[in-house]
């Protein structure tokens, strides 16, 4: 055998090791340059889940593997998003023969917002970005997470506590 199979499983949003069997997501498989996967006449996005789970037959290569809650409607196909609902991005290498898996996670926009947070100060720690600049983005980030009505999942309040951590411990 040749080709590669690739099972792909999404989690619930917000819970890593939950596997989403109620929603349908939309698989995309990318080249790692962003172009997405087309081969034996076949473009490999827009590809429903059946209980939180695909199977698909793709050529040996490595790829950029994502899920959204909404499939793509762009005359390019490009995977998008309505709102947070777009799973992390997960690089697999598939060879000859290889039965490989991955799981996608999902996570909520408060997750999504701790870890921008973080990146901000990684970038004035950097000197990449003015303290100033990032100051103004963090306060903008911090206004909408306390403002939205979506309960912060357990698995974002410990990586919390681990980022105040760090972020003590550098100064």
């Amino acid at each position: 055998m040749s080709t590669a199979r690739l099972n792909v499983w999404v989690t619930q949003v917000g819970k890593p090791c939950r596997i989403d069997s109620e929603r349908t997501w939309f698989v995309h498989i990318l080249h790692c340059n962003g172009e997405i996967l087309e081969w034996c006449g076949r473009r490999f996005v827009n590809l429903k889940t059946e209980c939180g789970h695909l199977d698909v037959e793709i050529p040996p290569g490595c790829y950029t593997v994502v899920a959204t809650w909404s499939p793509s409607h762009s005359t390019t196909n490009v995977p998008t998003s309505l709102g947070n609902h777009i799973s992390h991005l997960s690089i697999v290498r598939a060879n000859c023969g290889d039965h490989v898996c991955v799981t996608l996670f999902p996570p909520t926009l408060h997750f999504c917002g701790i870890w921008w947070l973080a990146a901000l100060n990684d970038a004035v720690r950097l000197e990449a970005l003015p303290r100033d600049v990032a100051g103004r983005a963090q306060e903008a980030v911090k206004a909408a997470l306390e403002a939205t009505q979506v309960k912060v999942d357990p698995f974002t309040t410990t990586m919390q506590k681990s980022l105040r951590a760090a972020a003590e411990e550098n100064g």
